[in-house]
């Protein structure tokens, strides 16, 4: 009989703040459509009303550029016309490991078994304490946020079909944004393994800086950028308290040295 055995060595947490370098749109409920007839509102804190960013939203969208630059086949049915990549055989899981060793799958999919949890968690981000001053003292169309009049246009009559989208301006900053990552080791996995597979989510938000974050974003909305950049570690041991230890911080994203990162990781871990 096979035992399954899952050993949690420690967390990995990455934190930065997130710029908006154009207007952000994540969509809300209707029930904003009471709040100047807008179409299209912003997800917002009930108990604040200000705008944040769902961790939801933005591990969402880095698994979904992973899965596009490594050609990642869709073969999860989640509704109608939606599909993701779930490995479905254990030399899939292998090769796209990256993003199924990173964000998570299924426990068992077809042919395919896990014995690992997800191993990464990205926090809901707010506004800065800054950002959200600065955006409560402008006349902004609403509370923290613009309205942006769009139009679809008839190509034949030129009739006009306006609608409202609500945005943060441009300029607002967000966070700190945390994502936590478990290094997890199971059977016939290496800890210095596990700690380089952290790389992939560096390499994830380096293609989110170059797409965007929210919707419509083919029309403008959404260009981030990561500043303040910081990589923190906590090994973990049975009745140990390890205290948090700082490995390496950068300016911005681009400025951060991927190959340095995991090597200072993986000295940590094997110490």
């Amino acid at each position: 009989m096979t035992t399954h055995a899952v050993t949690l060595h420690g967390r990995i947490f990455l934190r930065a703040e997130i710029k908006l370098l154009t207007g952000l749109h994540i969509g809300g409920a209707a029930g904003g459509l009471e709040i100047g007839g807008l179409d299209k509102p912003v997800i917002r804190n009930p108990r604040t009303n200000q705008p944040y960013i769902p961790g939801s939203s933005l591990k969402g969208k880095l698994r979904s550029l992973m899965e596009k630059v490594y050609g990642a086949p869709q073969t999860f049915r989640v509704n109608d016309g939606v599909y993701v990549h779930v490995p479905t055989t254990q030399d899939e899981y292998r090769r796209f490991r990256p993003i199924a060793g990173v964000f998570g799958t299924l426990p068992s999919h077809k042919e395919c078994t896990v014995s690992v949890p997800t191993r990464l968690a990205i926090r809901d981000v707010p506004l800065t304490k800054e950002s959200e001053q600065e955006l409560r003292q402008l006349r902004t169309d609403l509370p923290y946020t613009e309205v942006k009049w769009e139009a679809a246009i008839d190509r034949v009559t030129s009739a006009a079909a306006p609608r409202q989208i609500e945005r943060v301006p441009a300029g607002a900053v967000f966070g700190p944004a945390e994502a936590v990552y478990s290094v997890y080791v199971g059977n016939g996995e290496q800890v210095n393994e596990v700690v380089e597979l952290f790389g992939a989510l560096l390499e994830a938000f380096a293609y989110l800086e170059d797409d965007y974050l929210g919707g419509m974003g083919s029309r403008g909305n959404g260009q981030v950028q990561l500043q303040q950049v910081q990589i923190a570690a906590r090994r973990l041991s049975p009745g140990v308290s390890n205290e948090v230890q700082q490995v390496v911080a950068a300016p911005t994203l681009r400025e951060l040295d991927r190959t340095r990162v995991i090597a200072e990781l993986q000295r940590l871990f094997a110490a």
